[in-house]
């Protein structure tokens, strides 16, 4: 089975100049096929994890032990950041299928793979595919999410037929940013989109049609991330996390207890039968089977996001640590 793991961050991100101060964007690639021709076979797991700044990809077929650079978006400084063509804010996989996101305030760039090696387009030809901040992966359906301008956009089981989705209708007036995206297998699979301002939107029949709900006394921004297990989804924001039981209907908010730095970006996993929670730099961890009773992590924790092999193998990256690292135990490090 495929896994991936987003967001290693690399030393590239300081030599990029403020997003503000960006003039232009590199080109989309088209050296590279377009079509999302894909014929994942699911031979063997792999671990997939991409840089945020310029679709730095490495692949690891053997368990984490050993890691393949397979694509490079771009390795220009002035694109990638931020803001840009290659700033990716997405990556997920589903039914063998890799799928890397990028381009936040441009065009997306939407790419594939279905072995770790290989690299294409998913869409069948150039086309203008959504700004992307958040991206999931579900019973053979990819989705990417933006902001309220931008919505959201699904692709079909072949992942190279693509679908944008409005929310002004269910927004009814309202605004929302920064949408972060997430999959769960409640009840046959839900997707579940958290923006700013409180506003959720799920699907309970792979993204043809959206629901709206709120996340009541919930920051107006700040999100983190979006996690499943134990027929719960939860969404971190600093000092709280909204749990929904109910596929994303109806949201109560919990305190995780992790204090003194902020969370890790994104650092809400899903691993041993637990969510996981973690600070910067892994200063400390919390963790949860409920969303609701927290302890702490063991201090050997890293920071960051961890995803777990069928074999029980954690492979964990945060950003602006520049090292891949891996445990067998979920409480030491190395091989």
């Amino acid at each position: 089975m495929l896994r991936t793991l987003l967001f290693l961050a690399f030393a590239v991100i300081a030599l990029v100049a403020p997003a503000y101060s960006q003039e232009k964007h590199v080109a989309v690639r088209e050296d590279i096929p377009f079509g999302g021709n894909l014929k994942p076979r699911m031979e063997e797991p792999v671990f997939a994890v991409c840089s945020k700044q310029g679709m730095r990809i490495l692949v690891s077929r053997d368990d984490g032990k050993s890691w393949k650079q397979t694509f490079l978006g771009t390795d220009s400084p002035e694109d990638g950041g931020w803001h840009g063509t290659f700033a990716v804010y997405g990556m997920a996989s589903t039914h063998g299928v890799i799928g890397v996101f990028s381009g936040w305030g441009t065009p997306g760039v939407y790419i594939g793979s279905d072995d770790g090696e290989h690299w294409g387009h998913l869409n069948k030809e150039p086309a203008k595919l959504g700004s992307v901040w958040g991206a999931a992966g579900g019973n053979g359906i990819l989705l990417t999410s933006a902001d309220q301008w931008r919505g959201m956009t699904s692709s079909d089981k072949t992942a190279s037929n693509w679908t944008a989705h409005s929310l002004q209708t269910l927004l009814n007036g309202g605004k929302t940013h920064h949408m972060i995206s997430g999959f769960g297998n409640y009840e046959g699979g839900r997707f579940i989109v958290v923006g700013d301002n409180q506003h959720v939107f799920h699907s309970d029949d792979n993204c043809q049609t959206w629901k709206h709900s709120l996340i009541p006394g919930a920051p107006e921004k700040g999100q983190e991330e979006i996690a499943y297990g134990n027929n719960i989804f939860l969404c971190s924001f600093k000092d709280h996390v909204a749990r929904s039981a109910d596929g994303g209907a109806t949201w109560t908010l919990h305190e995780h207890g992790l204090k003194g730095r902020g969370n890790s970006w994104r650092g809400l996993s899903f691993v041993k039968g637990e969510f996981w929670l973690t600070a910067q730099k892994g200063s400390h961890g919390r963790r949860s089977k409920d969303g609701v009773n927290w302890e702490d992590l063991p201090k050997s924790t890293p920071g960051g996001r961890f995803v777990e092999s069928e074999s029980g193998t954690i492979i964990n990256v945060e950003r602006r640590r520049y090292d891949i690292m891996r445990s067998e135990d979920g409480v030491t490090n190395g091989t």
